[in-house]
């Protein structure tokens, strides 16, 4: 029992000895700050990357939407159904109702996402007809 004792009184020195030596201290409170800017620079490509990118659907082009006028701007008609506009220009020009598109637009985080926004087509990609 004595020996116990012992050994967890030379533990607690120690320890205590370490809580006070300032250059572990700032050792491990270096390593947690290089981790989480680590951490932080990774979310952030991830999110710019997505930013860039944006986001891609498959549908199919089913013609323009003649509900909707908006000058140089056209409302598409898909399936599935989605609120899609493109730009009156040289993607539209070529698109062929009936043909399969991957639709490319840009992404958006937070709660401003929501399933029936108007989605502003960046880059409309033939997949077959």
């Amino acid at each position: 029992m004595a020996w116990r004792e012992l050994s967890r009184s030379t533990d607690d020195k120690a320890n205590v000895e370490n809580a006070f030596n300032l250059s572990s201290l700032a050792d491990k409170l270096r390593n947690d700050v290089r981790s989480l800017v680590i951490m932080v620079a990774l979310i952030g490509g991830l999110i710019l990357w997505f930013a860039t990118v944006g986001w891609t659907d498959r549908v199919t082009y089913r013609g323009v939407d003649q509900a909707w006028f908006e000058p140089g701007r056209v409302h598409l008609k898909t399936e599935p159904s989605g609120h899609y506009t493109i730009e009156r220009n040289a993607d539209f020009a070529a698109m062929k109702v009936g043909c399969v598109y991957d639709l490319n637009y840009e992404a958006e985080f937070g709660r401003r996402q929501r399933a029936d926004r108007l989605k502003m087509v960046r880059r409309a990609t033939l997949v077959g007809c």
